[in-house]
């Protein structure tokens, strides 16, 4: 049974329709006249840490102090954000609310485990009124490595719990290989949602426990959850 239920935010509880990609894109559009700054560079299940970084190096913003351009980045992003979603319009996705419900009747305890930065994800859940429903949990603010900030998470939501903070008592609901990896590299188990761009299938031979469509048939996610 899990006593530490991690969610990722982006494909898992929302879909912003792509505007965090919009803002991002314009932040470094703004700060350096960028037209296609973000490329093919990978989005999916990354933390936000690697991919401004990545995307840095990759023009030569850095200039000796990588350090302040990202803060220079974060910054701008964060700032263009919530224009973002109000402009794409997005959407909860199915049976969110009411498995939040069912899981805050029966008293589990329920966090954050994603690769958005901490006031990032607060703007995006806040936009869908779900930002309140998660104590705490693991950001992407400081850290490349997905398995950190889901270690970080299990630590903050036991230590807010007043619990010990077992791994193996935690596991992860995401929708890509990495949400799933990530979840593994911490000792916690993985419950993978088809939601975003992997199926079912794909992400079972990543290697998830559990996979599901979506999150719509909150019975079947309760099995798993106190299996």
């Amino acid at each position: 049974m899990a006593r530490f239920i991690l969610f990722d935010v982006d494909m898992t509880l929302i879909s912003t329709l792509r505007a965090g990609r919009t803002a991002l894109a314009g932040a470094f559009e703004d700060l350096f006249g960028l037209e296609d700054p973000i490329g093919d560079t990978r989005i999916d299940g990354r933390t936000d840490h690697a991919i401004f970084r990545e995307i840095i190096a990759r023009h030569s913003l850095a200039d000796g102090d990588i350090d302040a351009v990202y803060r220079r980045v974060c910054d701008a992003y964060l700032e263009r954000l919530p224009r973002a979603l109000a402009e794409r319009e997005g959407f909860v996705l199915p049976g969110v609310p009411a498995l939040l419900d069912a899981l805050a009747a029966s008293h589990r305890a329920v966090g954050l485990a994603t690769g958005n930065m901490r006031r990032g994800a607060a703007i995006k859940l806040g936009a869908f009124g779900l930002w309140e429903r998660f104590p705490t949990g693991g950001f992407g603010d400081d850290t490349p490595v997905r398995a950190e900030l889901v270690a970080e998470a299990i630590h903050s939501l036991a230590e807010h719990l007043g619990l010990p903070a077992h791994p193996h008592d935690a596991i992860v609901i995401g929708d890509t290989p990495l949400d799933v990896e990530a979840a593994h590299h911490a000792g916690a188990r993985a419950l993978g949602v088809a939601t975003g761009r992997y199926t079912v299938d794909e992400l079972l031979a990543s290697g998830a426990e559990h996979a599901l469509p979506d999150l719509g048939d909150t019975p079947a996610v309760l099995r798993i959850l106190t299996s």
